[in-house]
């Protein structure tokens, strides 16, 4: 582990007068737990990232207009809460972010505590941000590797918002326009101004591929629009047309906030007089079919989950078979809409079978969505299957001993079971667009008494630590993955209050720990 983004933390400096904080490299967090002895046999060791959200920013599906009523200056913000989550000033640079990530990850070549080699990587949903296929795309060559332009419409100009449609809303990188007033990011909460980087962060770059076999979990932003909405036949003439909304009247903008939800359904802002802009239509912005995830990540030659019965059909949900433990990953995106979770009966069955069946192994269940959050039982038909109930089934079982997951965008391990003996530890890691921006390495492995033991090392991406903007090289994946993480930092919304981004980073314990259960007995 030659990497010093892994053996440091990257901490938080004063915040200045506008609130804005830089960053600083300091020593790393140690493990917290109990001691460990000699490690008798490792089970598997896994590198988890979660919530790359791959962004096509100039997409005409976006609603980034709704975003502006969380903001703490704006009057309505106190009616509608502190988060919306339609726009980040962050969100452009996403496919640098992950691609920094692929390369701190390739630079893992043991696992920290046990030493021993890296199984796979797991990648817990939310892979895209907008279900679009175009996103799709830049995803599964940022993992395989190869050249990227991570560009949709106009080929000679950027066609999002910061572009040619100024708003003070937004944070406008390169300026304020004659005649404009300064946007709200640069002028109350100390954005920076760079020109250019709307050219650059178009510009094409060769991906480094990852270096392991990767696991593919499906999220909710996979398959809904901004991972809430049911994509119907008007919203997909919308996103592959030439025009843009960028702004709605305050009346309008409210009563679509109102039609958001985290349990469906759920439904888009159907303007009456909206402000559009003229943009470049794009037939590769077109939201992904039910089966086009299972076409994508299927391999003929590598076991991943998906094999062969998945194609040409639109189940989600997989085994993955290891010398001593078993992956089993649901498909936790409720289809009819919302953004918390849930999963229909035959699901159900599946898990319950394929649990009764594994013996003489351990069982790691992983979905995208924590068990506190599959609660989303909307359904114009057939019941939905919540968390309690997976949850109340799976603590019975001993072979069960740890849920992987993502959605939440922040560290946090809790333990769900009535006793030592029984239930499992649920791993939630940060997501890759929100901070801290980092994974998380999993061990399991076992002690000289047969303990079950699994260790927690958070790692971060091979982003620079940037000192100024007027020096930043624009041509630098590596610099512009470390703009997006001190953006992230200073994002205005998550300043206080419930949805701070210290939250994100949770406690030592949710980051860097050891965690021990007793030996269990096997059938």
């Amino acid at each position: 582990m030659s990497s010093p983004f892994f053996a440091s933390s990257i901490t938080k400096g004063v915040a200045n007068s506008h609130g804005w904080r830089h960053l600083l490299l300091d020593r790393a967090d140690s493990h917290i737990g109990k001691p460990l002895g000699p490690v008798k046999k490792s089970l598997i060791n896994l590198i988890h990232i979660t919530d790359t959200h791959i962004c096509d920013a100039q997409s005409p599906a976006r609603v980034e207009y709704l975003d502006r009523y969380a903001d703490p200056h704006h009057p309505a913000s106190s009616i509608v809460g502190t988060l919306i989550g339609t726009y980040r000033a962050h969100e452009i640079l996403t496919t640098q972010v992950l691609e920094s990530a692929v390369q701190a990850i390739n630079r893992i070549d043991l696992a920290p505590v046990t030493k021993t080699a890296i199984s796979a990587v797991l990648i817990t949903g939310d892979l895209t941000d907008n279900a679009q296929s175009n996103e799709l795309d830049w995803l599964t060559t940022l993992l395989l590797g190869g050249k990227l332009r991570a560009d949709s419409g106009a080929k000679d100009k950027w066609e999002g918002v910061g572009g040619e449609f100024y708003s003070p809303f937004f944070w406008n990188p390169h300026g304020t326009p004659k005649g404009e007033r300064n946007d709200f990011p640069r002028d109350l909460y100390g954005f920076p101004t760079i020109p250019e980087l709307l050219h650059a962060i178009r510009q094409p770059f060769y991906s480094s591929g990852l270096k392991y076999p990767f696991l593919a979990v499906h999220g909710n932003h996979d398959a809904l629009l901004q991972g809430t909405v049911v994509p119907n036949e008007e919203l997909r003439e919308s996103v592959t047309s030439d025009e843009k909304i960028f702004e709605l009247s305050d009346e309008e903008a409210l009563q679509a906030l109102s039609k958001v939800s985290e349990q469906g359904p759920a439904a888009y802002p159907s303007p009456i007089a909206p402000k559009v802009m003229t943009v470049s239509a794009d037939e590769s912005r077109d939201f992904l079919s039910p089966i086009e995830w299972n076409i994508n990540f299927y391999r003929e030659d590598e076991d991943n989950g998906i094999s062969s019965q998945h194609l040409g059909s639109d189940r989600k949900y997989w085994r993955k078979d290891y010398e001593s433990i078993i992956i089993l990953a649901l498909d936790t995106v409720n289809p009819f809409g919302g953004w918390q979770g849930s999963i229909d009966q035959e699901q159900f069955n599946w898990l319950k079978e394929q649990v009764e069946q594994i013996k003489d192994k351990y069982i790691v269940i992983t979905s995208h969505h924590p068990i506190q959050d599959i609660y989303n039982g909307y359904s114009p038909s057939a019941r939905r299957v919540l968390g309690a109930e997976i949850e109340s089934y799976l603590i019975t079982k001993p072979a069960v001993i740890a849920w992987i997951c993502g959605h939440t965008h922040r560290h946090r391990i809790a333990y769900f079971g009535p006793d030592i003996t029984r239930g499992f530890y649920q791993i939630e890691t940060s997501s890759l667009i929100d901070w801290p921006q980092q994974g998380r390495i999993i061990e399991i492995f076992l002690t000289q008494d047969d303990e079950i033991c699994i260790a927690s090392t958070v790692f971060n991406h091979q982003g620079s630590i940037l000192p100024d903007y007027e020096h930043l090289r624009l041509d630098e994946v590596n610099e512009l993955s470390g703009l997006s993480r001190i953006l992230s930092l200073n994002d205005w919304q998550r300043r206080g209050g419930i949805f701070a981004i210290e939250n994100n980073e949770g406690e030592g314990s949710d980051r860097n720990s050891i965690l021990c259960l007793p030996k269990r007995v096997l059938y």
